[in-house]
């Protein structure tokens, strides 16, 4: 009797065991196989390769970026009953919302020193998100690259758009949009450009909802002091060795697509 219970202790264990391995072996292969399934192929395997050089070093990075290029369009993209609820200023270097912005503060002070705007959008006065332009170029603060706008003062480089938490849920994303596309309307600006990372779908879908399209695609690896980049634009590709050294990727003019006019995203409310 021992010896039965003795037995039929060990084969529930054996296949306790071999039931927690299958279950590890398939959560392990669900985690290897999420980048593909999530970004695709090759954006997948980038995504695995730049995860596995930062667990080998923290000096090494690979970043994926794709490069957009979207309409000012010539009507809002809000009814005015819904862009009310917004308000959309210039924001100041020594304004109090620029203090409580995400952002290291040395980053935001290279920013203005660019000569960048920055608009904060308010809904009853609470500071609810912020979006940021450069004029004529942008010098990208995460890896030692320069993207210069097409001559004619049509053209603005978006970066930075960011909503607090707590603002999420409503139309933070299109009323900041909104608003920026007014003040930028206002300058005679037709395009804006930005800089994404492949692997942030939400923002890349929101920017295409918007009529952006890819016009690039850049890699930089980052390894100690050394960026190397290769891209689909000139100058396809560049090595750096120190942060004096910086690329200069011009975005052409070409990129600029006419749109048609677009609908407002919110249908106005009744009444």
């Amino acid at each position: 009797m021992l010896a039965g219970v003795a037995g039929k202790s060990r084969l529930q264990g054996g296949v306790g065991i071999w039931g927690w391995e299958e279950h590890g072996k398939e959560s392990m292969l669900a985690k290897l196989s999420s980048p593909f399934r999530e970004f695709g192929l090759f954006a997948g395997l980038v995504y695995a390769v730049g995860r596995l050089l930062q667990r080998v070093s923290t000096h090494l990075r690979l970043y994926f970026y794709e490069l957009l290029v979207q309409p000012i369009p010539d009507e809002p993209l809000l009814p005015p009953k819904l862009a009310r609820t917004l308000e959309i200023r210039q924001l100041r270097e020594d304004d109090p919302e620029i203090a409580v912005m995400p952002a290291r503060p040395e980053i935001k002070k290279s920013r203005f020193k660019q000569n960048a705007i920055c608009l904060g959008a308010f809904q009853h006065e609470a500071f609810v998100g912020h979006i940021w332009f450069c004029l004529h170029a942008y010098e990208e603060d995460e890896v030692r690259c320069t993207f210069v706008l097409p001559e004619g003062n049509q053209a603005v480089f978006d970066f930075d758009l960011y909503l607090f938490p707590e603002h999420r849920m409503g139309l933070g994303f299109v009323g900041i949009w909104n608003g920026a596309n007014e003040f930028l309307r206002s300058r005679g600006v037709k395009f804006s450009f930005s800089r994404l990372t492949r692997f942030n779908l939400a923002s890349r879908r929101a920017h295409e909802s918007l009529g952006a399209r890819r016009v690039a695609r850049m890699f930089v690896l980052q390894a100690w002091q050394v960026e190397l980049m290769v891209a689909t634009v000139a100058p396809y590709v560049h090595l750096s060795l120190g942060k004096s050294n910086r690329v200069q990727v011009r975005l052409r003019s070409n990129a600029c697509f006419s749109e048609p006019r677009r609908q407002p995203l919110v249908d106005s409310p009744a009444g």
